[in-house]
Parts: C-alpha cells; sequence; structure tokens
C-alpha cells in the first residue's frame, strides 16, 4: 500500500549526519537524555530485574482490556532496533549496480559466501543465515520500504513517531499500544489485575505503553532485590532510616517505591515456572532479554505484548563489522528464543516482530559508514506469520528530494494487520488506536483470529453506552447510558490523541437511563471518544464534531 505524501517535503533537520559535527553530538546528547530522564524517578514505573536485565510491566488501556478478553494465548513480541537500522545492507540488492557505486567500501559482495537470495535479486545478509530456514519454510516475512510520510531524520521524534503511531507533524504523549490508559479506573485499586497485560524488558520506560497520564508497573534492579521482594513482600527496608529529614523522605521514597510492585509476585511466579530449554548464545544482550521473555511466556505470565531492544544501529562510522555483528546478535537471539517456544509447544501463539526508528541513506559517508535515512525492511518471524517478501526492492534511483528512498509500506499498516488478524481486534477499536486512521490490513498472518467484541451489552451485562445525537454534532449532543443496577459511574470524553478533554460524571447512579448534553462548541472539528467507566467494565463510542 502505497501512502506517500502530497505535502513539500522538509529538508534534513541539521545534526542528523557524523559530518554535522557538534549539532549531531547534541542530537544524540538529546537523545540520550531524554532516555535517562524516562528511566528516572518512580513516575516512570519500574522494573524486575532477571538475570540483570530490567523488566517492566504494564496495563491498563482500553487495547488491554481487549486483548485480555481474548480466550487465546496469542503473543506478541517486539524486537526493537534502537538506532536506526541499514536496510541495505541488512536485505543487499545485490543485482543493483548503483548500490555499489555508492558503496565502494561497505557494500556486501555478491559472491560473498552464505548471502542467501530471497527473489527480486535481494539477498539476506550473510550475519543472518541461521534465520534463512524460516525464510524458506514460509514462517518469516520480510516487508520492503516499511517507514512513514515525511519522515523526521531525528532518533529522538522518529521513535517518538514509531512509539505512538502518529503522524510525523503530530506531537502525540501516548504511545499506540497503551492509548486510552485508564489510569483514574474506578476501584482500579482493589480490581487492580493480579498480572501484566504488557511487559517491557530493558531500556527505559517506552512511550509505546504510555497512557494519557502515566504507566503503570514495578521496579527491581538486581535478582538480590528481587529474592527480597519474594521473600517478604517489599523490596526497600524501612528499617534503621535515620532520624532526620532525609530519612523521613527516604522513608517516604522506598514506602511508595514498594507500593508501586504490583506485578512482582506474577512475574516471580512465571520466571519461576518457566524454564529456558535451550541455551542461548553468550555475550549477546537481546539473546538475554529474549531468553527471559521466554521464561515469562512458557511460565504462563499471562501478558500479550513484550517489548525488548538492541542498541548500536546507528552505524556513522567503520559500519561493516559492527552492523555484522549487530545483525549476528539479532539472528541467534530470535532462533534461540522460537526454539526455546518451540520446546514448550507454544509456537503456534508466538510471533516476533522487528522495528527500527528509520533507515539509512543510499551511498556511504566519508567515515566508512550511513547517515541517517528513511525507509527500511522489517522482519516478522513465527509459526503462525504467512511468510515470504512483500513489497518491491527498494529504488535507488526516484529518491526524495533530500536524496532517500521513499517508503511504501506504513508502518501503521503493519500495526494494524498484527492488532486485527493476530489478537482479532475489531477494526473500529484498532482506528481508535491508531488516532482514527484506517488501513487495510497486510496478509501476514496464517491464520486470522476471529474478531472479538467487548464493548457489547451481551459482553459487559449490566450497563449500555448508547451513541450519541446528533451525530455529527456541531454545538452540543446528547449521551445516553442505561445501568441496570446502582453503580458508581464515570463519563468521559477523550480527543482522538488519548487527551481527556472533560469530565462530565463521576459519581453513583441508580439503576435506568440517565442523559448528559455535552457541549462542545469550542472544541475543533474532529472524531471524539465518549467512554463509560463503571465497576462491571469499559464501553466507549465515537462521536464526530463538525463546525
Amino acid at each position: 500500500m502505497c501512502t506517500h505524501s502530497s505535502k513539500p517535503k522538509r529538508r534534513p533537520r541539521h545534526g542528523y549526519r557524523l559530518e554535522h559535527g557538534k549539532a549531531h553530538s547534541r542530537d544524540h546528547a538529546k537523545w540520550s537524555r531524554r532516555d535517562f530522564l524516562a528511566g528516572l524517578g518512580l513516575s516512570v514505573a519500574g522494573a524486575v530485574t532477571l538475570g540483570g536485565t530490567p523488566v517492566r510491566a504494564f496495563a491498563g488501556s482500553s487495547l488491554m482490556s481487549q486483548l485480555n478478553s481474548i480466550e487465546s494465548d496469542r503473543v506478541l513480541v517486539l524486537v526493537q532496533l534502537s538506532g536506526g537500522n541499514d536496510g541495505l545492507n541488512t536485505i543487499i540488492p545485490y543485482e543493483n549496480d548503483i548500490y555499489y557505486q555508492r558503496r565502494p567500501n561497505i557494500a556486501i559482495a555478491k559472491q560473498e559466501a552464505q548471502l542467501h537470495p530471497i527473489g527480486q535479486d535481494l539477498g539476506v545478509h550473510p550475519s543472518m543465515e541461521i534465520l534463512e530456514p524460516y525464510f524458506g519454510d514460509g514462517d518469516m516475512a520480510i516487508l520492503q520500504n516499511v517507514g512513514y510520510p515525511d519522515p523526521d531524520l531525528s532518533h529522538f521524534r522518529s521513535t517518538d513517531i514509531w512509539l505512538s503511531g502518529s503522524d510525523s507533524d503530530s506531537l502525540i504523549q501516548t504511545g499506540w499500544v497503551g492509548r486510552h490508559l485508564n489510569v483514574e479506573y474506578p476501584d482500579f485499586e482493589d480490581n487492580r489485575p493480579s498480572y501484566p497485560l504488557a511487559v517491557q524488558i530493558g531500556g527505559v520506560s517506552s512511550l509505546m505503553l504510555q497512557g494519557p497520564a502515566t504507566n503503570m508497573g514495578m521496579s527491581l534492579v538486581s535478582e538480590e532485590f528481587f529474592e527480597r521482594l519474594a521473600e517478604d513482600g517489599t523490596l526497600y527496608n524501612l528499617n534503621g532510616l535515620p532520624s532526620t529529614a532525609f530519612g523521613d523522605e527516604m522513608n517516604y521514597v522506598r514506602s511508595v517505591a514498594n507500593d508501586s510492585f504490583i506485578y512482582a509476585a506474577a512475574v516471580q511466579e512465571a520466571s519461576q515456572q518457566g524454564a529456558n530449554a535451550v541455551e542461548y548464545p553468550g555475550g549477546n544482550p537481546l539473546a538475554n532479554s529474549l531468553g527471559i521473555v521466554a521464561r515469562l511466556i512458557k511460565g504462563q505470565l499471562g501478558a500479550k505484548i513484550y517489548h525488548v531492544t538492541l542498541g548500536g544501529f546507528d552505524t556513522h562510522a567503520n559500519q561493516a563489522g559492527v552492523h555484522a555483528n549487530l545483525l549476528n546478535n539479532l539472528s541467534q537471539g530470535i532462533n534461540a528464543f522460537l526454539q526455546d517456544i518451540t520446546e514448550g509447544g507454544m509456537q503456534e501463539n508466538v510471533i516476533v516482530m522487528t522495528f527500527s526508528e528509520f533507515g539509512r541513506r543510499v551511498g556511504q559517508n566519508g567515515s566508512f559508514g550511513t547517515d541517517h535515512g528513511t525507509a527500511a525492511p522489517l522482519f516478522l518471524v513465527g509459526k503462525g506469520i504467512n511468510g515470504g517478501l512483500m513489497g518491491s526492492a527498494p529504488d535507488l534511483e526516484d529518491l526524495d528530494n533530500t536524496g532517500n528512498m521513499k517508503h511504501e509500506i506504513d508502518f501503521r499498516t503493519v500495526y494494524a494487520s498484527i492488532l486485527q488478524n493476530w489478537f482479532g481486534i475489531e477494526q473500529p477499536v484498532v482506528e481508535d488506536v491508531l488516532l482514527g486512521h484506517s488501513y487495510t490490513a497486510l496478509d501476514i498472518i496464517e491464520s486470522p483470529a476471529e474478531p472479538v467484541s467487548i464493548d457489547t451489552p451481551e459482553e459487559i451485562g449490566s450497563f449500555t453506552l448508547q451513541q450519541n445525537y446528533p451525530n455529527p454534532f456541531s454545538e452540543s449532543t446528547t449521551l445516553q447510558f442505561t445501568l441496570d443496577k446502582t453503580s458508581k459511574v464515570r463519563l468521559q470524553v477523550f480527543d482522538i490523541t488519548g487527551r481527556e478533554v472533560q469530565s462530565l460524571m463521576n459519581r453513583t447512579l441508580a439503576a435506568g437511563t440517565h442523559t448528559v448534553e455535552f457541549h462542545g462548541s469550542d472544541l475543533p472539528s474532529g472524531i471524539y471518544i465518549t467512554r463509560l467507566i463503571t465497576p462491571n467494565g469499559v464501553m466507549s463510542k465515537k462521536m464526530m464534531k463538525v463546525k
């Protein structure tokens, strides 16, 4: 599906190339500083350490609620290639003269041993040889030229675009997985889920799982702390603190931290029950993370989505050896993980998807590396994948006005395909998650799941939210809902980014039909979400405001 933008292309932001000197260094400093700050404090949730790797757990979004209702064990494992993976040296156009002309020192030679042709005069990098049988067996899909319109060449910004699922000109503070997070769910403390619905392993708290207010999670910094929590239910000891202002502050911080580890018991139990059945390659950080994911999946933690990261793909200098080693770590880690999952008999229910914030430029730079580019390939691997090569070979002649490759497949189309066909999420919910946009699902899932609906009176049982009237509306509209019994309810209106526009009601109401007038004359035109929250569940409806 081609989604080239008709808007004028922007000039590349100064700082995206190594040659930009201090500007490039500042860009990396900003990127690293943002990650560092996001990783500090209790406000970003936390991590359980298993094998020296931090584990983060999240729950509470409307998408997560629907995922939780699915009567299947399907799991998605997202592998982020942080830094911008060089697609042209990953899937090599070995018959393209332009490729070799523009990369005289770093191109992968056609005659190099172990380069596996996959069609369209393309071959897989030799370091990925171990994944070739998955492609040959139809269990690996390679999606070419994945990107988005008006690409941004900043690590900081492009990563946020991928994690939020937003347009490049929209600053969205919520993630595509964590949209519409229910931080203020009534009786949340009394009805807190006993296990996480999504888990991040390694790195800082991800925007991908961020809702309008905060993340939900836990944090442990070592296995010693993990064992301490399992032994007495707390991570930090509150005894023996000095009777000073510092001691009082430390007591408060440790108390809040102890209270935040809501999923520690579930993660610990799953990690103990789900032993690894294969040997993971040493010295491979991704393999270490995926080994933990395998333990949690096999230990029946219950999470539907896992997110891990392999860094180092910002290959501005001396790329050849570094990139080969990264692709080897990626391939060896995924292979060991899938073998482990197969040993546990779960191979039909787990798929792996890779993504990176952008690709690299067509030509090499003066440091035998490549600078920030645009479109790049994306991999999906697993028994549940309808494998093969999807999309056209990279066109190295028809470039955009910045000299970068044009994307063919919008990355949000991949998100939509997985949500709709792997998890069985209804298309209207998928559209809400993807900020009101509609994307046609790709044929990448071997056996698409049956659509799942939870926003129906039959399934929710004790309340109904009707469609607003009139819809569309210009000045005001009537919202109506029915309760089967006396309940505490909250009625809210959100914009399409997940930002709360107005809280219309938050109180206990008697059984019966209730109506509320929503006045939106001052709001801009667009799609808005009405959400009714009760102790028995959540129901949402879309409404349209027009001037």
